[in-house]
């Protein structure tokens, strides 16, 4: 009789060792301790969610030991991005911050694209809209032949095809964006995204940028074209007038396209750019200015 007691005694023993084994196992799978295979997947996932590869969007741009630079700002805006992709590669000599703005349904939209959020790059859409020159009914663009619905349609489509743009802004559309009903479809498409407008202004009767403000829309618009005359004279003329509006009034937007002789001239502003101004990407210049809309670009 007493030697069965022991042995009840030593098999509840070593039932309870079994027991705690299993609970230190649990509780190691659990806080994914070394060796815990659930663990290491943790860490991955961790490090692999960065801002493109969890939402397809670009970094936020931060102030630099929390302090905000007060210097004038110029943000610069390579328009026409999409059609090549060595030139797409050659803006990543140019040792400014920039914005692209990526033409939709081009044969190396999607891989400059690409390319942009390797680089964190910020990227916007450059929609096609109809200008004054246009004969009527072209395809492929915002155009006045189309109604409400219709324009808002093609927008969000053609920025769904840029996953993670931050922005929208017009390619060519003097005639689209002097017509306000036109431009109330379009604003209203970009608001309901939560995107930035950039009005190029290319028209002197653009009332885009100005709905924007009224919508509440957080908006720029252009200043300067870089390039409108494509000599490297013209060119440095047009940064300088360019540099002298942003001493003049805090800020200044401008343009430049995918050219050979553009590009050559961007890449020599990191050797003339003068230290009394900062260069900012779209998305800088709107987080530096609190509210909807940024109307001070150019007052």
């Amino acid at each position: 009789m007493k030697r069965e007691r022991t042995l009840i005694l030593w098999a509840l023993v070593g039932l309870a060792l079994a027991a705690g084994l299993l609970l230190i196992g649990a509780s190691k799978l659990r806080t994914g301790g070394a060796g815990s295979v659930h663990g290491e997947q943790a860490r991955v996932f961790q490090k692999s969610r960065g801002p493109a590869a969890d939402s397809e969007s670009f970094p936020e741009a931060k102030p630099e030991n929390g302090k905000e630079d007060s210097r004038p700002t110029i943000v610069l805006i390579v328009d026409d991005v999409g059609f090549s992709l060595s030139s797409a590669k050659e803006l990543l000599d140019v040792k400014v911050p920039l914005t692209w703005s990526i033409i939709p349904y081009q044969s190396h939209s999607l891989s400059s694209l690409k390319l942009a959020k390797e680089h964190g790059v910020p990227v916007m859409l450059h929609l096609p809209m109809e200008a004054e020159v246009d004969r009527p009914g072209m395809k492929c663009q915002v155009n006045l032949e189309m109604d409400s619905q219709s324009i808002r349609s093609f927008v969000r489509r053609a920025a769904g095809s840029l996953p993670g743009v931050i922005g929208v802004n017009n390619h060519r559309g003097s005639r689209a964006t002097s017509t306000p009903r036109v431009m109330e479809a379009v604003l209203s498409e970009v608001k309901e995204m939560g995107l930035i407008f950039v009005d190029s202004r290319t028209s002197g009767k653009s009332v885009a940028f100005r709905m924007a403000q009224e919508m509440k829309i957080p908006a720029l618009r252009n200043d300067v074209f870089l390039d409108h005359e494509a000599s490297p004279a013209a060119m440095r003329k047009a940064l300088d007038r360019a540099i002298t509006i942003a001493r003049k009034q805090g800020s200044v937007v401008v343009i430049a396209h995918v050219r050979p002789e553009t590009l050559k001239f961007l890449k020599t502003l990191s050797e003339s750019r003068p230290e009394d101004v900062k260069w900012i990407s779209v998305p800088e210049a709107v987080r530096r200015s609190p509210g909807s809309s940024q109307g001070g670009m150019t007052q």
